[in-house]
């Protein structure tokens, strides 16, 4: 069968239409373009008087080698109508002895109704089923590590569907317990982190060790952990948290007739709720505001603001607190000047209340504060919770490179074929290989990126890092619509291959947009010592100018 375009969508007003291709035809990207009005026709849709064909023409700058589409001018007798129901149908696009496209109907300024939309997506979406295969995958077995063991057989030959292999399996408990992600040349973060975890203690003879978990340890591979706002909070917070559940185990009601059923559940809900907020705020890459908003909700009944707010007080009377620290202040009868009180130790259990509400009040009052360092769109975030922002996105693009080579698995284009298929750029690029673009990719997602930003810091971001990742980004944009595209093969322009891509290239931009809030756009200058000489001389001779001449004495 001979090749043929298709028209895959049109926008029609009265007096242009834009006709979307399915490739470029070659007259149209041909030096000088010479597609002339004879390769378009359009006629009116309904019959009548008026069913004659419109007449069209061609503008010298009509076609759209990025959207591959063409302008079509048109002029009908008597004119074209908003809701008029025109057909258009290409001839001869690719030779003069090929076959014409299908006839496309539309409405000349008519918006695609929802039938029309869904019923065009079904039938590209038919049309690359039944030419390639359903995209599937095994996952039976978890998807390999990126510290040894393959998708089926562990480092000790274990395996089986639904099961860790034995290396994986190792790594991740390491990476639970320690709150560290292994590197194989790193063992001094491996002993700091081992250090931070436990702590040993002589008991009798013997060491014992307890283990402490430290969800603010570091998560990432640029060694980004919490700092600033979120280290202070995180540390203030869980100093609070270890003296505050000794007093909340202590407290007692006054009043005789509290339901001790009751009085239990509460303080199991007030420790529980303290501890998921406490370790929120120990979460890579920065609390999340909804969840810490929502504890401090529960606790005090307070609301908090999302953004940063001047002159929010949160409310610190431990007699008005409301929420769950409230319903328990009220339970036990724990109010200040109670007249349940009757000994000294009585109004100990109130004091003790109020020093558990204190902690909370205070460290609420100091999220308010600081809450506008945290966000995704805030502009003063510090650079350990960038860093494991950052090493998230490198993360995807590192599998959205896998992604794209799946997708180019299903429509036949393997490995092999990869590293010979030449993609031809346009902005003065030269031409690469496919598979070279995504080499490329990958290699600075896993290791060249990351080397960079640990090495020079946030100096290496701005001078190394955002340019290559821009640089990537064009070409990886290139690579969906090359110059070449007609002469790839017929896999490559399917939906599935441009989705793909697409989505890489976003993840790309995503990165360089994270990656130039981190880097240093004002970097401190270099002490010069031949230039602070010169303007202190400059100083002096303006000095001197101004003085005027000195007259010499008789």
């Amino acid at each position: 069968m001979a090749k043929q375009i298709k028209i895959v969508h049109c926008i029609a007003t009265p007096t242009a239409a834009l006709v979307y291709l399915s490739e470029a035809p070659p007259a149209a990207i041909a030096t000088p373009p010479n597609l002339d009005a004879s390769n378009f026709a359009v006629r009116r849709a309904y019959p009548g008087a008026s069913s004659q064909a419109v007449t069209v023409a061609l503008n010298p700058n009509y076609y759209d080698k990025d959207a591959i589409t063409v302008t079509l001018q048109l002029k009908g007798e008597p004119p074209l109508k908003v809701g008029d129901l025109i057909s258009v149908q290409g001839k001869n696009l690719l030779t003069s002895d090929t076959p014409d496209t299908e006839v496309v109907f539309i409405k000349v300024n008519g918006a695609e109704s929802q039938a029309e939309a869904n019923s065009r997506r079904a039938t590209q979406a038919f049309e690359d089923g039944v030419a390639y295969p359903v995209m599937t995958e095994n996952v039976g077995n978890p998807p390999s590590s990126s510290y040894g063991g393959g998708t089926g057989t562990g480092g000790a030959g274990v395996s089986g569907s639904g099961s860790l292999p034995l290396a994986q399996l190792a790594t991740q408990t390491i990476t639970n317990v320690l709150g560290w992600k292994p590197k194989d040349d790193d063992a001094k973060g491996f002993v700091g982190a081992l250090t931070q975890s436990f702590s040993l203690k002589d008991v009798e003879g013997h060491v014992e060790s307890t283990w402490t978990p430290r969800t603010y340890a570091v998560q990432t591979d640029l060694a980004g952990g919490i700092s600033g706002a979120q280290a202070s909070l995180f540390t203030r917070a869980n100093e609070a948290l270890q003296q505050s559940l000794p007093l909340l185990d202590g407290l007692y009601a006054l009043n005789p007739d509290s339901d001790a059923e009751m009085v239990t559940a509460l303080k199991d809900i007030v420790s529980s709720q303290f501890t998921e907020l406490v370790n929120e705020l120990g979460y890579p890459g920065g609390p999340r505001i909804s969840r810490v908003n929502q504890y401090f909700y529960l606790l005090l009944g307070d609301t908090l603001p999302s953004t940063s707010t001047i002159g929010i007080s949160v409310v610190s009377d431990p007699d008005k607190i409301k929420g769950t620290l409230g319903k328990l202040r009220n339970e036990l009868q724990l109010q200040s000047f109670s007249h349940y009180v009757n000994t000294i130790e009585d109004e100990q259990d109130i004091t003790n209340y109020r020093i558990l509400s204190d902690y909370l009040t205070s460290l609420a009052q100091s999220w308010v504060n600081n809450v506008g360092f945290f966000g995704l769109d805030t502009k003063k975030a510090f650079l350990g919770t960038q860093l494991v922002l950052l090493s998230r996105q490198l993360s995807v693009i590192g599998e959205t490179v896998g992604e794209v080579r799946f997708a180019l698995d299903s429509v036949f284009i393997g490995q092999s074929e990869r590293q010979t298929l030449q993609l031809e750029f346009g902005h003065g690029e030269p031409a690469m290989f496919l598979e070279d673009v995504l080499s490329w990719t990958e290699a600075f997602a896993k290791d060249e990126g990351p080397q960079l930003i640990q090495n020079a810091g946030k100096l290496g971001v701005g001078d190394g890092f955002i340019p290559v990742v821009k640089k990537l980004e064009t070409l990886v944009g290139e690579a969906r619509h090359p110059k070449n595209i007609d002469d790839l093969p017929d896999g490559y322009r399917t939906i599935r291959v441009k989705h793909a891509m697409k989505d890489l290239e976003d993840q790309l931009a995503e990165l360089a947009r994270m990656a130039g809030e981190v880097s240093l756009q004002n970097p401190p200058k270099v002490f010069d010592y031949d230039e602070i000489v010169s303007k202190i001389h400059e100083e002096i001779n303006k000095a001197a100018q101004k003085a005027g001449p000195v007259k010499a004495r008789a």
